[in-house]
């Protein structure tokens, strides 16, 4: 039987869930859109969008950031686990926590080299896209490694049953995936 704080933290992260999803298939759909026009552009009226290769660019950037930051999410990002299949399934939920965590100190160091980029970015002479300099395009950057760090702590130390929705096969198994 869950508990209410259970309850909540699932709903509240499919809510989270959604909303990477929603901004990912709007992502997906402008690039889409604006490529298209581009090729149209370019191969009927032989001319062009001057900002859509730097915009598409900037949005596989971005595109890829919330990807990752939403496989984190669900606990479906890379990850070597042949140490967790080969041991008991006791000592797997400890070392996905484990592993968990390390993660999380990884993104919490990548974060703040990225801040600095992004410091370092606002010194550079001004590069614009879109009447916007590129350094605000550029904060996704530690934004995106800060949440995965956050991502990675609740993985860490949330009991492992409110991972669990319930909603799939995959939600159903253990806490470091199927048993082998």
């Amino acid at each position: 039987m869950s508990t209410w704080p259970a309850n909540v933290f699932r709903c509240g992260r499919r809510w989270i869930d959604r909303l990477e999803r929603g901004l990912l298939t709007v992502l997906v759909t402008g690039m889409v859109v604006v490529a298209t026009l581009q090729i149209i552009l370019r191969n009927v009226w032989r001319t062009g969008l001057p900002w859509a290769e730097s915009l598409l660019g900037m949005a596989l950037l971005w595109m890829t950031l919330l990807g990752a930051l939403a496989a984190s999410g669900l606990g479906r990002h890379l990850a070597i686990d042949l140490f967790a299949a080969l041991v008991p399934r006791r000592v797997r939920a400890w070392t996905v926590r484990a592993t968990s965590l390390f993660a999380m100190v990884v993104c919490v160091f990548l974060a703040h080299a990225a801040g600095r980029y992004v410091t370092f970015q606002q010194d550079m002479p001004v590069t614009e896209l879109l009447g916007q300099p590129y350094w605000k395009y550029y904060q996704i950057i530690p934004l995106a490694f800060w949440l995965m760090s956050v991502r990675f702590l609740i993985r860490g130390v949330v009991p492992s049953a409110w991972l669990a929705d319930g909603t799939d096969e995959e939600d159903q198994q253990p806490l470091g995936g199927p048993v082998v």
